[in-house]
């Protein structure tokens, strides 16, 4: 009996204290509400795509892209940002194609990370994870970073503004590419240097900038990511006992000079932009340079956007496998156009569409290849 009691007791007690636990926590959360420290994003791209690579017939896929991220502040200094996202595990693409006879689709981590700022370092920004790629490119530029490239690693980023119009940003990073038990890590260190100003009329403005990205035990490795496609960079053989096998060719020190004007013509932004990277550490095959041109901004309901692109990009100019995925397949060894153009077909929704005409092989005989990029994509 008095046992009975006991137990009784000491269920009333913990009854009570969930209870105050509870009301506790209410209070609290009025005081500060937890969702007014996060915010939610996301978007869908929906695709229908060709591609049509000589002496082969033309393909037709639809595919999707999902992304859904939460970016929540943890301190007043410092806040975390996850992102999931369709596809495989391939680092410069989310797209899922539809096929698998209605299989259900992975999604994996697409950014994991945390930020912080460091106020006695005014303008000193670290982050740590797997991030949005922190390098510039000059008109969102793809000759070296494809657009959905998010390395892993480390980067802190210094912004100093000298004036309202005039500001100067340094970024460094260290990025972790592959992890051998047995082996050498493959690795990246990375400088870049940004100066932008704007004019005082408000419609004129430009960036000029430099980088250095400098690879770490890549030449006698197996290609990145999958070791039977280089995307384009020059392999040799390895013998291994009586085992053969592909690796890199060449080591990758790359130094890049980019710059970008815009212009606002009555409301509608043009940008000018170039960009070129030369491979130091190799001695041939080594440049990539590109040059465009975009026009306008597809947000509001019937506004659209216009941009056209010509690039050249030898086989050891960069590491083919993180370069644009869509410009002639992926990778490098290639030359040639890209046009395309949107327009706003509602608020947060765009219609896209985006046609490559390249050529592939400068070193050797070209053959041509050809890809047509339909696109709805809905933000939110």
């Amino acid at each position: 009996m008095k046992q009975k009691q006991r137990v009784c007791g000491m269920k009333r007690i913990v009854m009570a204290l969930a209870v105050a636990a509870v009301v506790g926590f209410a209070g609290q959360a009025s005081a500060e509400n937890w969702w007014e420290k996060m915010s939610v994003k996301g978007d869908l791209r929906y695709r229908h795509e060709m591609i049509d690579t000589e002496d082969k017939d033309a393909r037709h896929r639809h595919r999707l892209r999902a992304r859904f991220g939460i970016v929540a502040e943890v301190s007043k200094y410092t806040r975390v940002g996850v992102q999931l996202a369709t596809g495989s595990d391939d680092p410069v693409s989310t797209n899922q194609t539809l096929d698998g006879a209605f299989t259900t689709k992975n999604i994996g981590v697409d950014m994991a990370y945390f930020t912080t700022i460091l106020p006695k370092f005014d303008g000193l920004s670290i982050t740590a994870g797997k991030f949005k790629n922190p390098f510039y490119k000059a008109g969102k530029s793809e000759l070296i970073w494809d657009s959905d490239f998010n390395p892993e690693g480390g980067v802190a980023v210094y912004e100093h503004g000298f004036n309202d119009n005039t500001s100067l940003t340094l970024v460094g990073a260290g990025l972790w590419i592959d992890e051998r038990s047995s082996g050498d890590d493959s690795w990246m260190s990375a400088g870049q240097l940004i100066a932008h100003h704007e004019f005082d009329d408000n419609k004129t403005s430009f960036a000029v900038g430099g980088s250095i990205f400098n690879y770490v035990n890549v030449r006698g490795f197996a290609p990145f990511y999958d070791p039977d496609d280089s995307f384009g960079n020059s392999l040799a053989i390895s013998v291994d006992g009586t085992d053969t096998s592909l690796v890199y060719a060449e080591k990758y020190e790359l130094v890049e000079v980019f710059g970008e004007v815009t212009h606002e013509f009555e409301k509608i932004p043009v940008t000018v932009m170039a960009d070129y990277v030369n491979n130091s550490a190799a001695d041939s095959l080594n440049t990539g340079w590109l040059v465009g041109i975009r026009a306008g901004k597809a947000r509001k309901p019937g506004s659209l956007e216009f941009r056209y692109i010509y690039r050249e990009v030898e086989k050891d100019a960069v590491v083919g496998v993180f370069s644009d995925s869509d410009f002639k397949g992926g990778g490098t060894d290639a030359r040639g156009h890209e046009i395309g153009g949107g327009i706003a077909l509602a608020k947060n929704t765009a219609f896209n569409a985006t046609y490559f005409i390249n050529k592939i092989g400068l070193d050797a005989e070209e053959s041509d290849f050809n890809r047509l990029q339909l696109d709805i994509q809905l933000k939110f």
